[in-house]
């Protein structure tokens, strides 16, 4: 959409107010042109304010954006054509620039540049591996790790944009989420967080982002490309000592339900619709260093906009929940005008979809454990959201007795010897 895109230029810096005379924009997938339309809009109205008159020798390399599909690179040269001729520029400068700005290629399958780019905008291909076509996938997977092959399209062209970004360069990508936390994003993490200061992972609805409806968790990603060789990207041990909340983190509880038995759904269970259901655990899941997850579900009540959605659409849910009417009508939440069937916490998949550190609120010995794959945890358990570029570095220093060692006697003992892990003492937490 072209607010979106209107957004992501802003965030990595490619405005009309700013110098772009030495500066170069990659698009890997441009579509209908709304990323490459705007930038050249801003590229035009910078040129001029340098003083710097907007022919084709001047701006053919400013901009390379691909689409391997014709009709669609034809539609965006067409709107960027219409685009520069409302900027006074002149008719032959505008068809040249959108023949020069806009290639009929595949981004994946084309050669590196020269010159590396200092910016990179893009909303690539969310696509299963195994949809690709057999040609291009074969094309694809001699092309690339393994690494990046077998997980989603998106993956390789993150990959290739990175690495065609100039050292201080800044991208900014709409993607879908899942490389944060996937394990067939292992690898990627790997290879490219510690190159990278993430400016801003903002997760966005994607009605908002798409002008269509799609199932995906969509975020806008700003990030600034470093030196792998920088001192910045080891954390030393000087940088010990900071607590989580000095080190970017949050910490959430896990959320309420009201009437556990109620919305949590165990395994092999059919009877709630299957897209309601979320995978959910409980503290006696969370071990030292793994989740041991039997299975179960919470039903989530409320779409990805954070409204609550209308029981009698759900005929399933609708008989599940009237079996605990009585129950569910006698909540607090419900005497004071909610609706009887909802949830006391709002509860949507996407809040809890980021990688994060789980620990039990109440335990003999503070334990922790790393989950990936977007778990609800219950309303026993805290949920860390460390920095995405931290999170394998706070992991590990708290894992293994790291957290016991920092909480033991800093932290209430109950009966029993059992030690109460609130998120006071949690913030506190030195890594």
């Amino acid at each position: 959409m072209p607010t979106v895109a209107h957004r992501i230029l802003d965030e990595v810096g490619w405005s009309a107010s700013a110098d772009l005379s030495e500066k170069r924009l990659l698009e890997p997938a441009a579509g209908a042109g709304e990323f490459v339309v705007q930038a050249a809009t801003r590229l035009v109205e910078s040129f001029r304010r340098q003083g710097i008159e907007p022919k084709i020798r001047h701006l053919r390399t400013q901009i390379t954006a691909f689409e391997i599909h014709r009709p669609a690179a034809r539609a965006a040269r067409l709107r960027l054509v219409r685009a520069l001729l409302d900027l006074d520029v002149h008719p032959r400068t505008a068809v040249a620039c959108s023949q020069a700005w806009i290639r009929v290629a595949d981004y994946l399958l084309a050669d590196p540049p020269k010159t590396p780019f200092t910016h990179v905008v893009a909303n690539p291909p969310y696509l299963r591996w195994n949809r690709i076509p057999v040609p291009l996938r074969t094309a694809y997977e001699a092309r690339f790790s393994r690494t990046l092959t077998g997980g989603d399209l998106y993956l390789p062209f993150l990959d290739k944009a990175f690495g065609e970004l100039a050292i201080g360069g800044k991208c900014g990508f709409l993607c879908s989420d899942r490389w944060q936390y996937t394990a067939y994003a292992a690898a990627f993490r790997g290879k490219w967080l510690p190159q990278l200061n993430i400016l801003s992972n903002a997760p966005i609805q994607a009605a908002e982002a798409y002008t269509r409806n799609v199932n995906a968790y969509p975020s806008i990603l700003i990030a600034f490309k470093r030196s792998p060789q920088s001192p910045s990207t080891q954390i030393r041990p000087a940088h010990r000592g900071r607590t989580l909340i000095d080190r970017g983190c949050t910490i959430r509880v896990g959320p309420a339900l009201g009437i556990t038995p109620a919305f949590v759904v165990e395994r092999g269970a059919d009877d709630v619709e299957q897209e309601l259901l979320v995978p959910w655990v409980d503290c006696s899941e969370v071990d030292e260093g793994k989740v041991s997850w039997r299975g179960r579900h919470v039903i989530s009540l409320f779409d990805n906009a954070g409204s609550l959605l209308n029981i009698t659409d759900y005929p399933k849910l609708a008989h599940r929940l009237d079996r605990f009417r009585n129950r569910l009508e006698n909540r607090y939440i419900v005497r004071n005008g909610a609706p009887w069937y909802r949830t006391i916490d709002r509860l949507r998949a996407t809040d809890w979809s980021r990688p994060k550190l789980l620990v039990p609120e109440i335990a003999k010995y503070p334990r922790i454990a790393l989950d990936r794959s977007g778990l609800i945890p219950s309303h026993g358990l805290y949920a860390i959201f460390p920095p995405m570029n931290q999170v394998e570095l706070i992991y590990e220093r708290l894992r293994d007795g790291g957290l016991a060692k920092c909480l033991l006697g800093n932290t209430p003992q109950l009966k029993n010897g059992y030690i109460r892990c609130y998120k006071r003492f949690l913030v506190a937490v030195r890594v």
